[in-house]
């Protein structure tokens, strides 16, 4: 899930503007999920919050990645939300993808977790991709 959102940060970047100069811990924000104001004592409340959404975009048949990303510039920095391990993994696929080549000698040698995030990251930069020519389309 937070594959997903990592995604879409790196497809959008990171917009930022002059007035806002990013949040740090204890912080009040409005909670997408119940509508009301609610204090971010750390990063596992901003996780608690990307699970609720998660769970209610899968619910109402969203795309998971487009609908945290939306939501989440209400509640946080999007600076919290970038995870070192999640953009080694992107470049990771889109290497192997610009070049061919699989990330170990075999499929049966491919840890499932890999197959899991390139399949994420496949998906997800496809929506991206769709939206993207659709918003053409329609400009």
């Amino acid at each position: 899930m937070l594959l997903r959102i990592n995604i879409w940060i790196s497809f959008k970047g990171l917009q930022r503007n002059d007035k806002f100069n990013g949040l740090s811990f204890p912080y009040v924000a409005k909670q997408p999920s119940s509508g009301k104001k609610v204090e971010y004592g750390d990063i596992s409340d901003i996780y608690d919050e990307i699970i609720k959404l998660s769970n209610e975009a899968e619910q109402k048949g969203f795309n998971v990645g487009e609908a945290i990303y939306t939501q989440s510039f209400f509640f946080v920095d999007h600076e919290l939300l970038l995870d070192s391990n999640m953009q080694d993994r992107i470049k990771e696929y889109q290497f192997c993808k610009t070049f061919s080549c699989p990330p170990y000698p075999s499929l049966q040698e491919t840890p499932p977790n890999i197959i899991d995030d390139f399949t994420i990251i496949e998906q997800e930069i496809n929506h991206c991709m769709n939206k993207k020519q659709q918003e053409k389309v329609n400009a």
